[in-house]
């Protein structure tokens, strides 16, 4: 793995998934957030399963505003949770980020990380921390069918997610299985349904004809050119495209109520035990949690703010807590045999 500042290649392998209620909580003040934050200065070393494009003006906003430097490695979150696994109580990593709960329900079994103070935790609802204290949800994002509409009807749009192994779908539909975020859904489909019912579904979507991308964004591409009339994303990825051609023929379906498309699965921080600067290291974190940085993390990639109070993109799908499937976040996933279980199902090529 070839890591330096700001930068890391990390190969896109299975990271798990979890996916939550979003339910109401009071909101403190964005001086609230930020203070004891803003004493930093030194140093810190980020690990970040998030993308650079999308995490530099959040970091570069905190180097601003507390004299910190950030030494940020990029790459897959299943690798840097292994890596930091690896380093054990060695590892240089302050914090780390993660695309979802689960990266960090590994560093969790090993006993590697440390509990976040409990104002950092209030800054979000319950349900989007972990019970132990030990991470918390800093962004979201939900599962759209995307469609093209000028070749889908809404009246033939599925009801449901598991809708799309009938006939009526055959060859229609495009999925990501090695990426991150459909491994996360299969991990939650798992739990839900069930391993057999998951197995079936999968199984159904290869014979039904789905067809295989590496990437969300891909998906919604090809979408648009209509070559292929619809594909499980998440939804900002629409809202991308609608952003850059306002006249591409791509909208967003949800599926309704608690169906288990349309699940939210959450990116995640942690501060290892290992950091010599915990006070410092969860001040990154609290930052993370600013009305500020929410704004920013909002604005960077169209997802759902964590935090109460601060706006969605405009265009996202509008939440409500009764509609998300009943998913617990503390559920442990094998990250390598869900990718065994979808490259076994035949979807993966």
């Amino acid at each position: 793995m070839n890591i330096r500042p700001r930068a890391i290649v990390g190969a896109s392998i299975a990271t798990l998934a979890s996916v939550l209620v979003l339910s109401a909580c009071g909101n403190s003040s964005d001086t609230a957030a930020t203070t004891g934050a803003a004493a930093g200065g030194g140093a810190l070393t980020v690990y970040s399963g998030r993308e650079e494009e999308y995490m530099e003006p959040v970091f570069d906003a905190y180097e601003e505003e507390t004299g910190t430097t950030l030494d940020v490695r990029y790459g897959d979150s299943t690798d840097l949770a292994l890596l930091i696994g690896e380093e054990g109580d060695r590892t240089p990593a302050d914090v780390f980020i993660a695309q979802s709960p689960i990266s960090q329900s590994y560093l969790r079994q090993k006993d590697l990380l440390s509990e976040l103070p409990q104002d950092v935790l209030d800054r979000v609802p319950a349900k989007l921390r972990a019970a132990d204290g030990t991470w918390v949800g800093i962004a979201g994002r939900q599962r759209v069918l995307v469609y093209n509409t000028d070749l889908v009807k809404e009246s033939d749009l599925p009801a449901s997610v598991t809708d799309l192994t009938q006939a009526a779908y055959k060859g229609k539909v495009a999925v990501a299985p090695s990426n991150a975020s459909f491994q996360d859904f299969v991990a939650a489909l798992n739990q839900l349904v069930g391993k057999e019912k998951t197995d079936a579904w999968l199984k159904g979507m290869a014979a039904n004809g789905a067809k295989a991308y590496a990437k969300n964004g891909a998906i919604v591409e090809a979408v648009a050119r209509g070559e292929i009339p619809m594909g499980l994303v998440n939804h900002y990825y629409v809202l991308e495209a609608k952003e850059d051609d306002p006249n591409a023929p791509v909208a967003a379906h949800r599926f309704p109520g608690t169906d288990p498309g349309s699940l939210f699965l959450v990116a995640t921080a942690s501060v290892p035990q290992a950091t010599p600067d915990k006070a410092q290291a969860d001040g990154l974190v609290k930052f993370l949690l600013s009305d500020s940085a929410q704004e920013l993390i909002v604005a960077g990639e169209g997802e759902y703010p964590t935090v109460p109070g601060v706006k969605a993109a405009e265009g996202a799908p509008s939440l409500a807590e009764s509609d998300y499937p009943a998913y617990d976040l503390s559920n442990q996933a094998d990250l390598k045999a869900v990718a065994t279980q979808i490259r076994e199902s035949g979807l993966a090529g």
